[in-house]
């Protein structure tokens, strides 16, 4: 059968229009198939979107998602492709600790899934990951959920990186300034007595990678940035014309610290931050500083989500 949306707001070409399109519904190709039509003005279509910050949780904590799963709420949001961070178990290190994913995602996934490899043996930072292996079945290198702290560990998986034609993609965070916070170094952490995660944590690593992508020549992308002093240093280093890119959340253009409440939903990394950073994050996005938008997608049980915030609290 094949179905006419008539009048639809079409999105093709990096602009808006009307347009009917016909869409192919089953397998194969048959003659003499029947033809039904239905009015689509109220619809606005677009392309497949793509993630590329998603955290599928398979293998090792198919309790809170499976490749399975995460690919058909994936599917169900219109999205054609996702990017699947490494912080697994096991840590995609290596071809051997890489195929059990491999494997899940040839059985089960309904979408693209293009995983990353871990840049550092079990995101630890402390030795390389085999990228020479890795490479021909990754989109890229990353440790997200963890920053890569040795300056010198950055300079040779960059080096790596750019010999094999893949992009070095950084979570970045300086554990030396995290100081046992948890949410934003801010007016909430202060009114309400918690522990806070300063803003220099985030763009400290950046500044600092930017200076050994302009040593290297790697290609560089960083993950969900929150900070305005962030966005001011991609910004330069897109007008120097080094090779970076970044994303943001959603959240992190839509939430700042004044929204948080006493609930493990608030409770994320980076945090939250101050109403300026999320107006600089704007402004850099409607500029192109920023990149795109990735939805960090990171499924927990609510079990966890609760325990975390009371052991958060406990700390104090």
């Amino acid at each position: 059968m094949t179905l006419v949306l008539n009048n639809a707001k079409v999105f093709r070409s990096g602009v808006f229009s009307r347009s009917s399109v016909s869409i192919s519904l089953g397998n194969g190709v048959s003659r003499g198939g029947t033809i039904s039509t239905m009015d689509a003005s109220s619809f606005v279509i677009l392309p497949g979107f793509v993630d590329v910050h998603v955290h599928l949780r398979e293998p090792g904590f198919s309790y809170k998602e499976t490749i399975r799963t995460g690919s058909l709420a994936a599917a169900h949001g219109g999205y054609t492709t996702v990017c699947a961070m490494p912080n697994l178990n096991p840590v995609p290190d290596s071809m051997e600790t890489l195929q059990p994913e491999l494997d899940a995602i040839q059985k089960d996934a309904v979408i693209r899934v293009l995983p990353y490899g871990a840049i550092t043996k079990g995101e630890q930072g402390g030795e390389l990951a085999d990228l020479d292996a890795m490479a021909p079945c990754v989109v890229a290198f990353s440790d997200d959920g963890k920053g890569v702290q040795d300056r010198d560990m950055m300079r040779r998986a960059m080096l790596e990186a750019k010999r094999l034609g893949k992009l070095i993609v950084a979570h970045c965070e300086d554990n030396s300034l995290l100081r046992g916070g948890y949410i934003h170094d801010g007016a909430y952490a202060k009114a309400h007595g918690h522990r806070g995660i300063c803003s220099e944590s985030e763009w400290r690593p950046i500044q600092r990678d930017l200076e050994l992508v302009r040593e290297t020549g790697c290609g560089y992308h960083v993950c969900h940035i929150s900070t305005k002093e962030s966005v001011d240093l991609i910004r330069k280093a897109k007008a120097e014309g080094l090779n970076v890119t970044c994303e943001t959340g959603p959240h992190y253009l839509l939430l700042d610290d004044s929204c948080l409440q006493e609930d493990g939903r608030f409770k994320m990394n980076p945090p939250l931050r101050d109403k300026r950073d999320r107006e600089a994050l704007l402004e850099g996005l409607a500029d192109g500083t920023i990149d795109m938008i990735a939805t960090d997608h990171a499924p927990h049980s609510a079990e966890e989500k609760a325990a975390d915030w009371k052991k958060a609290q406990w700390a104090l």
